[in-house]
């Protein structure tokens, strides 16, 4: 089951302003934002979070850590009216499991960023150690980077944390 919202509270780990599915169809036709609350991934307690802004040509991906804060988030780019890129993945690591944390509350942040011929950018900001790390890559596969545009409320696809295998996002 999929529920919407505009806006996530991450304070509160809650949806901002609930919408009903027309709603939320609606905004996505008109291409503007709205968020998907997907269910949990399997061995984890909050929501996978969904947010596209079709008018910009966006899909942010939000996995949540059991506490409710943003631990890794994939952003998809839309390259074609059928297919969508994985352009950047973001990652934090706090230093306590307390809920409502900000993002620059975080401990870590790592950020892998992905270009279509293959070169991948990975930066690494360390608070507590005081170090940054950049390292670039050539010739990185991306095949499994390339997803179908989802249609409205089938988001399986691009809401898996694993990106090895590519599923669809049709409903069998």
């Amino acid at each position: 089951m999929v529920d919407y919202c505009f806006k996530w509270n991450y304070a509160d780990n809650l949806p901002g302003e609930p919408l009903t599915a027309d709603e939320a169809a609606t905004r996505d036709a008109a291409g503007e934002e709205y968020t998907a609350i997907m269910p949990p991934r399997a061995g984890t307690t909050s929501p996978v979070l969904v947010t596209p802004v079709w008018k910009s040509g966006v899909v942010a991906v939000t996995f949540l850590d059991d506490p409710g804060r943003k631990a890794t988030e994939y952003t998809f780019m839309r390259k074609t009216d059928e297919s969508l890129f994985l352009a950047r993945v973001s990652m934090w690591t706090y230093a306590t499991d307390e809920p409502g944390l900000r993002l620059s509350d975080a401990t870590t942040n790592e950020t892998v960023t992905y270009r279509e011929d293959g070169y991948v950018k990975r930066l690494v900001k360390n608070k507590v150690e005081h170090f940054q790390e950049t390292v670039e890559y050539n010739d990185v596969p991306i095949d499994t980077n390339w997803e179908p545009i989802p249609t409205f409320g089938d988001y399986r696809s691009i809401a898996r944390f694993e990106r090895g295998e590519q599923i669809t996002n049709r409903v069998p």
